[in-house]
């Protein structure tokens, strides 16, 4: 997982359990699932879905996650953001208001835009009950990064995520700035282990319901 990558309206990504995602360090950058895409991390309690720098897999014995050393490290790849479609309250771009509008949007944390008004950076919309897909059994380790001041990646970045989606048995490790942040919405998370975290454990903003 290299720089900034996206899923994009009408797309669906599949990860399947078991997987290692591996991203070279200092490189790595976050996999932004966009308004109207999907991702389906489909990690079971045996065999979960990993995400983690090249550095963190050199420690494992036989390439056996289960093993290696712990480290002081952050920042060296970035995260998993998802972006919907459920009401946030925001106030910072002048079109908006301070209470719940389906007009409402945001810029999300830590991503850059590739050009002005760039639409896969923004979440927000009326759909409360949006299905972003599903995150579960799910490891992310030594993660995060930092933009500027004030603009990092968590652990798990949630910006205006619906109900419908499926978030549980996800652990984060080390990240530079929060484990999870949640930015509106109405989504639900079930069994989420954080340790280590550079500034909160689990930061929520925007009228989270």
């Amino acid at each position: 997982l290299q720089q900034q990558i996206y899923v994009l309206p009408g797309a669906t990504l599949t990860i399947e359990a078991g997987t290692l995602i591996a991203s070279d360090t200092g490189i790595g950058g976050s996999l932004a699932v966009t308004r109207g895409g999907k991702i389906m991390v489909m990690g079971t309690r045996g065999e979960p879905v990993i995400f983690t720098s090249k550095a963190d897999v050199a420690t494992w014995t036989a390439g056996n996650p289960r093993t290696g050393a712990w480290r002081e490290g952050v920042n060296e790849w970035g995260n998993l953001t998802l972006m919907g479609s459920a009401y946030v309250s925001e106030n910072a771009i002048v079109a908006n208001t301070p209470a719940p509008n389906a007009a409402n949007y945001a810029n999300m944390e830590g991503l850059t835009e590739a050009f002005p008004g760039d639409t896969r950076v923004r979440y927000g919309g009326g759909n409360d009950n949006d299905d972003s897909g599903v995150v579960k059994y799910a490891s992310f380790r030594f993660g995060g990064k930092v933009i500027a001041l004030a603009n990092e990646l968590n652990g798990l970045s949630l910006g205006g995520i619906g109900r419908a989606t499926d978030i549980h048995h996800v652990d984060i490790m080390n990240n530079v700035d929060d484990g999870v942040e949640i930015w509106g919405g109405t989504v639900n998370l079930k069994y989420v282990n954080i340790w280590n975290i550079g500034d909160d454990t689990f930061d929520v903003d925007q009228g989270w319901r």
